[in-house]
């Protein structure tokens, strides 16, 4: 048995606060040195699990922005990486003959203009040595690897345009009405600076 604090401290021995016995001063110091331990394995936890947020909110992001810029409207802002693609089809104002220009997102997150399939009357309207009959009347123009530091164009009246990002149809006139200027781009952002955007755009 453990002596109690009934009298005398003992040599050796400091009280055990709220018990009524003595620890020897070894087994205080085991205990202190260990309760220092956990307390420092702890801090270092949190440390780590703060330092870790702040890298992963300063870590940067790329996304694709597709903006109405006449009415300064967000049309779609998605996360993007390389070989993701984005498909715009419209009619020819001319012709009145459809058009579909790809583009693809290069290893350096930039804007690759690549390919354009159309129906046209005529020959190839840029790179001709390119263009290869996929059907009748219907050309395609593949290579041309043309980097845009964005892509605009203007919403059609009639004739509506159709964005698809990676297959998938985006709307466009849900946001956007015919006449409107827009604007593709791939804008370089932190985590933490679109997560701040969202927030106080919802609010």
């Amino acid at each position: 048995d453990m002596p109690r604090c009934d009298g005398d401290y003992f040599a050796g021995s400091v009280p055990c606060c709220g018990t009524g016995y003595f620890l020897p001063k070894k087994r205080v110091l085991v205990v202190t040195i260990k309760r220092f331990r956990k307390g420092r394995l702890a801090l270092g936890i949190i440390c780590l699990t703060l330092v870790a947020v702040v890298a992963s909110g300063l870590y940067p992001q790329y996304l694709l922005s597709i903006q109405d810029v006449s009415n300064d409207k967000t049309v779609l802002e998605i996360t993007t990486k390389p070989g993701d693609n984005l498909w715009i089809v419209f009619v020819n104002s001319v012709e009145l003959l459809p058009v579909a220009d790809h583009f693809v997102i290069s290893e350096k997150h930039q804007i690759i203009f690549t390919e354009t399939i159309y129906q046209a009357p005529y020959a190839g309207y840029l790179h001709p040595e390119k263009e290869e009959v996929i059907a009748p009347g219907t050309t395609r123009i593949a290579g041309i690897d043309r980097f845009m530091e964005d892509v605009t164009f203007y919403a059609g009246y009639d004739s509506k345009h159709l964005l698809f990002v990676n297959g998938k149809w985006t709307p466009l006139y849900h946001v956007a009405k015919g006449g409107d200027l827009i604007r593709v781009t791939v804008n370089k952002r932190s985590r933490l600076t679109t997560l701040l955007d969202r927030i106080f755009h919802e609010q």
